[in-house]
């Protein structure tokens, strides 16, 4: 299996730039080598290189390999039981003045920005060097391009930015839109958002012939020994950023823009996002079970060490100080049909005896490995179905989508005409559906929830500003005081 790491990759972030910052306002940067930048970016190849770096660079600890994907937004979002000793401890009471939850907390900022700024330098000489590029590739790549510092920067929005739904208006980030070391500006939320939104349009404009459009995602070896337009959905494709837009809007409260973006996704999602198949989840003598639900993923990132995530932070063979297991009651009432294929095959009761919880095996390396072994989801189909049922005055069509995701969960399907609380029904997905995926306390804020379900089972957690919004570096702040 060849994939993105059949083509070599020159990390431009580790090559070019050693983790500048966010807005390069307050370290001690030596100017770029341009020798090296121009002798990457000379051909057609060094692009695609460029660009693959970025997107192995988003499996950093500090982003989707950890932080923002099962460890600190999951653990934001009471996830997990966690021990009272540990690394842990103080992110799960919001207690950001802490050394050490502040050390991390700067390092997704930092980290972040850079491959902002990795992205902005393929926009700039890709703009330059147009001449070099064959066929359209210099819309995909700069569309892609594109569409990524987008979604870093609004990740970064839904983390340092203020509750949207109460405070629009309210300073947040800053949004880089050029390669340089100069400082930018510190933005209200919805100017953000604004840009946000022009980058994914302008990316869906320069996506428009993307291969995956009328051929799907294309997930194998081509037979030239050419991947690079195949595995669609291992990058920020035509459809992810049709997604991503409709997450930006939703997020934004244009729910009718957020309604028609998903539809757009939803439309295809039979042709070329199918429902995973039983067999391949819940059949135990499977011995590659796909627990990612790979065939749904509209945008995932590939991690060749995502069997490390299991035996780093969820096996029972673990001390209790380290393992993120939810507590068992709470994990039940989520799970209140013991089909649901979300419990039955991800949770497992350890085999050695060690303990009757359940432990979560999404991320668990199989004994036969197949390509989803190695998937981090980021976008999956079903949230673009959440999103038509929670912002269409459909009744029907509401029904009609929840249904389609309850049928392919092991869950029953509401009735003709039965009456739900669509909203209700939407928030219980969230937490069934993107478990360990950095989701739900996104969704917490969007809403601006007063309180949530405690990790330990205890009482719900009153929430509020201080605790939704993680504070921007004092290295930042420190700077423009």
């Amino acid at each position: 299996m060849k994939l993105i790491s059949s083509i070599k990759t020159v990390v431009c972030v580790a090559v070019l730039l050693p983790w500048i910052a966010a807005c390069d306002s307050w370290l001690d940067v030596k100017p770029v080598d341009k020798v090296l930048e121009e002798q990457l970016y000379q051909t057609e190849t060094g692009f695609k290189e460029a660009l693959n770096g970025v997107y192995i660079e988003l499996n950093q600890s500090s982003l989707y390999g950890g932080e923002l994907m099962f460890r600190m937004v999951e653990i934001l979002a009471q996830r997990y039981k966690i021990s009272e000793v540990g690394g842990d401890k103080n992110v799960v009471i919001y207690k950001y003045d802490d050394a050490d939850v502040e050390k991390r907390i700067n390092a997704i900022w930092t980290q972040a920005y850079s491959l902002i700024m990795n992205c902005n330098l393929i926009i700039k000489n890709a703009d330059a060097r147009k001449e070099i590029f064959t066929a359209d590739n210099y819309n995909l790549i700069k569309g892609e391009a594109l569409a990524l510092r987008a979604m870093l920067h609004f990740d970064l929005l839904r983390l340092f930015g203020p509750v949207y739904k109460t405070n629009p208006e309210d300073v947040s980030i800053c949004y880089n839109e050029k390669f340089a070391y100069s400082a930018t500006d510190l933005l209200p939320a919805s100017e953000v958002v604004g840009k946000i939104i022009r980058d994914l349009q302008t990316a869906e404009t320069m996506l428009a012939r993307d291969p995956i459009i009328a051929e799907g995602p294309l997930a194998s070896d081509g037979i030239d020994d050419d991947n690079s337009l195949r595995y669609r959905n291992l990058r920020l494709n035509y459809y992810a950023v049709q997604a991503l837009m409709a997450r930006v809007y939703l997020y934004a409260g244009e729910n009718q823009k957020a309604l028609e973006a998903a539809r757009k996704v939803v439309a295809v999602q039979e042709q070329w996002f199918p429902w995973v198949k039983f067999n391949d989840v819940m059949l135990e003598s499977n011995k590659s079970r796909d627990f990612v639900f790979s065939t749904e993923l509209i945008f995932a990132l590939q991690n060749r060490k995502r069997g490390d995530i299991f035996t780093d932070y969820f096996t029972s063979d673990l001390d209790a100080s380290k393992l993120l297991i939810p507590d068992e009651n709470g994990l039940k009432n989520i799970f209140a049909n013991d089909n649901d294929w979300r419990y039955t095959s991800m949770w497992q009761v350890p085999k050695d005896g060690k303990f009757t919880a359940r432990c979560f095996h999404k991320y668990e390396q199989t004994e036969e490995l197949r390509p989803h072994n190695y998937l981090l989801p980021m976008i999956r189909m079903s949230e673009m179905f959440f999103i038509v049922a929670e912002t269409t005055d459909d009744m029907d069509e509401a029904r009609e989508v929840l249904n389609r995701l309850r049928r392919n969960r092991g869950q029953i399907p509401f009735e003709e005409n039965e009456q739900i609380d669509v909203k209700s029904v939407v928030a219980e997905e969230y937490i069934r559906e993107f478990f360990g995926e950095g989701q739900l306390f996104y969704y917490y804020k969007r809403v601006n929830a007063s309180s949530i379900p405690a990790g330990n089972g205890g009482a719900a957690i009153a929430m509020d500003a201080a605790k939704y919004c993680l504070p921007v570096p004092r290295s930042e702040t420190d700077y423009r005081n």
